[in-house]
C-alpha cells in the first residue's frame, strides 16, 4: 500500500504541485508587498489628490458608481500583472552564452 501511494505521488507529480502552490502563495504575498508598500505610495504622490480612490458619481440619492475604487483595482491589477511578468522573465530567461 505504501509503495502504491508513493508511486501515485511521484507519477502524478503531486509533490511538485504542492510545492508550486506553496511558492505561489508566497509569491502572491511578495508581489502584493511590492505593489502596496513600494509602488502605490509613489503613484499616490503623482495623483492630484490623495483621496482619488473615494471618487464616485451619484446616479440617484442612494445609488453611486464607485469610479475611484474601480480605477484603484484596475491600477492594482495592472501593476501586479507587470511585476509578475518581470519576475517570471527573471526566472525563465535563458543565460547568455559568452562567445
Amino acid at each position: 500500500m505504501w509503495s502504491d501511494f508513493r508511486a501515485f505521488l511521484v507519477k502524478d507529480n503531486v509533490i511538485g504541485l504542492a510545492i508550486a502552490v506553496i511558492l505561489g502563495g508566497t509569491l502572491n504575498k511578495l508581489v502584493g508587498s511590492i505593489v502596496d508598500d513600494l509602488l502605490m505610495p509613489v503613484i499616490g504622490l503623482l495623483t492630484p489628490s490623495g483621496d482619488w480612490q473615494q471618487w464616485s458619481l451619484a446616479l440617484t440619492d442612494s445609488a453611486r458608481l464607485k469610479v475611484g475604487s474601480f480605477l484603484a483595482a484596475l491600477l492594482n491589477f495592472l501593476v501586479i500583472g507587470f511585476v509578475c511578468w518581470r519576475i517570471s522573465l527573471a526566472f525563465t530567461r535563458k543565460p547568455q552564452s559568452s562567445a
